[in-house]
């Protein structure tokens, strides 16, 4: 961990202004037993560059997360927001907060910052998204991501996109 600290308004600007993914057709790989995508990502101006990362366990359906990497002009990154799924506890040390096995947003804080932690170690409890699927839309809604079409099982190595009910990053 790097000695950036970002202001929490920093950080919001950062997760809510425009962002277009700029490698779409980015495939599926298998790496040490779960399977990532990588897109790079960047603000419409160009002025910001981002990742967008997705890994999904191979053994645990719901072991997955997906999250929006932040580059730093100096080089550092930092994980602005990351989805997780629902198949481990979580704590929240500096509030004491607790919650097991659902679920859960981490989004970078200025305080976990300060206090040396990932900037990203603070996280919600949510019932928004059950696969990463759902976190997938989520995270694309929540951080204004565009340019990322999502595509049926049959359809991932073409890249069609398909109707938002039949929506899937090909994970099964």
């Amino acid at each position: 961990m790097g000695d950036l600290i970002l202001t929490d308004e920093e950080i919001e600007w950062l997760l809510s202004e425009p962002k277009r993914v700029t490698t779409p057709a980015a495939r599926w790989k298998e790496q040490r037993g779960s399977r990532q995508r990588n897109f790079s990502v960047e603000s419409e101006d160009g002025a910001n560059q981002f990742s967008l990362f997705l890994r999904q366990n191979q053994r645990l359906k719901n072991g997955f997360s997906c999250g929006l990497l932040y580059h730093h002009p100096d080089g550092e990154k930092i994980t602005l927001s990351r989805y997780n799924g629902s198949d481990h506890s979580h704590y929240n040390p500096l509030d004491g907060s607790r919650f097991d096995f659902s679920c859960h947003i981490h989004r970078a804080t200025e305080r976990y910052m300060v206090a040396g932690r990932k900037a990203e170690h603070f996280a919600l409890s949510t019932h928004r998204y059950v696969d990463l699927d759902g976190a997938v839309s989520a995270i694309i809604a929540d951080c204004n991501i565009s340019g990322l079409k999502l595509c049926s099982s049959a359809n991932e190595d073409d890249n069609k996109p398909v109707d938002d009910k039949q929506m899937s990053l090909g994970l099964e």
